[in-house]
């Protein structure tokens, strides 16, 4: 066990500059989508007025998120399509950030019209503090009761919560099919994945956390797969991304609680890149909107929040593997085709702030590295 418990370790990675083609494309997007938004947010910077090309006066809408651009482009575009008045600022901030920038702009002119983020615990902090305004969307009673909190947060996205593999390298028989699987795996084959598996550390990572908290909550088994995997020498990884690279390298084998959207979306042009969707349970992830009560233009807000929740909205954001909150559209979440009863949505409720309190946060992550060293 000693010996096994040296190979754990942290890895933070530092990408080559030499790009595989389809990301050097992707980036090329990115910059192409950054410029477009990134001129449009300099020509409204100077206050909530601005003029489209052709003179026409429009109102900025200033929405943050944790979402990448590439993801939103398209949603963004149709909003302003459908709504030409409007000239849509998009910025891509940390959860933090967000969080922070909310707060501080309590009873004052705020700089945020919609918040939108995956950090579902700070999102209904914001909430259950007062700082969202109440807005009942005509979107509502189409959404699942899950995804929204007093009509003050909304989930807009349903995102499946997978693992991931190198279809070159694992052989079938070896790749697991649910958690229960995987454990079983783990333990009747240590050397094949010794040093070659990779998960969150949700010590760094609040998604981490939030994914292995759940799991505790789905099935005390979780602690055994916990105990395997430390076994068998986890790397541990603060993102998705990178996890997802190195399996699509050969450098792992096997990636555990990776967020599904990127997974998928990867494995869309990667052929080495498998993805497995749970069988037993399949926790789904809800990016939260909300309006902060500081927000500069609040109607605005409440049209572009019906917006995300509509099908048009939804179907976009389905289309980038984000999945779907509407009970009108259960086919666009992941997994629900083959095992609707498998699905375990994360909630939109104040239980989502359970580990924000120190003290419980380091009585789990203790339990937590206590498992993974065997102890």
């Amino acid at each position: 066990m000693r010996h096994e418990v040296k190979r754990l370790r942290i890895i933070r990675v530092n990408l080559s500059p030499r790009l595989p083609a389809y990301r050097l494309i992707a980036g090329l997007c990115g910059l192409a989508v950054s410029l477009l938004f990134g001129t449009a947010a300099l020509r409204a910077e100077t206050g909530a007025k601005a003029t489209d090309n052709a003179g026409r006066a429009q109102v900025r809408l200033a929405v943050q998120g944790t979402t990448d651009r590439s993801e939103v482009a398209d949603l963004l575009t149709e909003f302003m399509k459908r709504n030409p008045d409007v000239l849509v600022q998009y910025s891509k901030v940390s959860s933090t950030e967000l969080f922070d920038d909310v707060v501080r702009h309590s009873g004052a002119r705020g700089t945020a019209d919609v918040t939108w983020s995956s950090a579902m615990d700070l999102q209904i902090k914001v909430a259950n503090d007062g700082y969202a305004a109440e807005y009942r969307s005509p979107e509502a009673d189409g959404i699942f009761d899950w995804a929204r909190w007093k009509d003050r947060a909304y989930g807009v996205t349903a995102e499946a919560v997978v693992m991931v593999y190198n279809k070159r390298l694992l052989q079938d028989g070896l790749v697991p099919k649910d958690h229960a699987d995987l454990l079983r795996l783990l333990t009747d084959h240590p050397a094949v994945f010794r040093g070659k598996i990779a998960t969150y550390d949700p010590e760094l990572s609040g998604t981490g956390l939030l994914f292995i908290t759940q799991d505790v909550r789905v099935t005390t088994q979780t602690w055994k797969l916990v105990t395997a995997m430390g076994q068998a020498g986890v790397e541990l990884y603060a993102s998705s991304d990178p996890m997802i690279n190195r399996v699509s390298s050969g450098q792992l084998l096997l990636a555990y609680n990776v967020l599904g959207s990127y997974a998928l979306e990867r494995a869309k042009r990667d052929p080495d890149l498998g993805v497995v969707l749970p069988s037993d349970y399949m926790l789904l992830l809800s990016r939260i909107a909300l309006i902060p009560q500081s927000a500069p233009q609040p109607e605005l807000a409440r049209r572009f929040v019906d917006f995300l929740l509509s099908r048009s909205g939804q179907t976009l954001l389905a289309g980038h593997s984000l999945g779907s909150v509407r009970s009108d559209m259960k086919g666009a979440i992941p997994g629900y085709a083959d095992g609707a009863q498998a699905l375990r949505p994360i909630a939109l409720s104040i239980d989502l702030m359970t580990y924000l309190d120190q003290a419980k946060r380091h009585r789990f992550l203790k339990d937590w590295k206590e498992s993974l060293h065997g102890r």
